[in-house]
């Protein structure tokens, strides 16, 4: 692959091809993972998505951290802005679909990127560096770019098929500093 385009449209088509069988899969092998790192998921401050379509399915690690006592919020979206707001999931039943498709929380509870411990970021692909592709609107990079030094961690949830050797990074790219996926956890140093 030649750019960083051609790699989200390679990555999607083959994400879109996933069979019901084989993300179920992926997900139970995920949550087997996060659990044997329990305690470095246990009564924190998670920042997590809500996956759609055949991303790396979160609902089952969204109940997972709230039975290790970890407060959950989830990105919403400001009408009109490419940052993202940060809303506490206080119950399943609080989320509305955006105009996206995405759920995201009806609460008014926000929290600033930067007292979150982890947020988990949502991929197309990614490398071996830290960086990832994204759908390709920015949002994680703007509303992540004023995040101070170590607080908080970025971790990337992803099918292992969806690591690359290069992911093209550009200046705004936030780069993560782990990434779990249903075969490994990568660490980036």
């Amino acid at each position: 692959m030649s750019s960083k385009s051609e790699l989200r449209k390679k990555y999607i088509k083959i994400r879109k091809e996933i069979p019901h069988d084989l993300l179920m899969e992926a997900e139970a092998s995920l949550l087997d993972l996060v659990k044997s790192n329990s305690q470095l998921f246990q009564n924190k401050r998670i920042a997590c998505y809500s996956s759609i379509e055949n991303e790396m399915p979160t609902h089952s690690l969204i109940e997972l951290f709230l039975d290790m006592k970890s407060d959950i919020y989830l990105p919403k979206m400001i009408e009109g802005s490419k940052i993202l707001q940060f809303k506490q999931l206080e119950t399943r039943e609080a989320l509305k679909e955006n105009s996206l498709g995405i759920l995201e929380p009806t609460s008014n509870k926000e929290i600033d990127p930067n007292d979150l411990e982890i947020i988990l970021l949502p991929c197309v692909c990614f490398d071996e560096m830290g960086y990832r592709v994204g759908m390709g609107k920015g949002y994680y990079d703007y509303s992540l770019a004023n995040i101070e030094n170590s607080n908080p961690k970025l971790i990337i949830l992803a099918y292992d098929f969806q690591k690359v050797e290069h992911s093209f990074p550009e200046k705004f790219d936030v780069k993560a500093d782990a990434c779990i996926t249903d075969k490994k956890f990568y660490k980036f140093y």
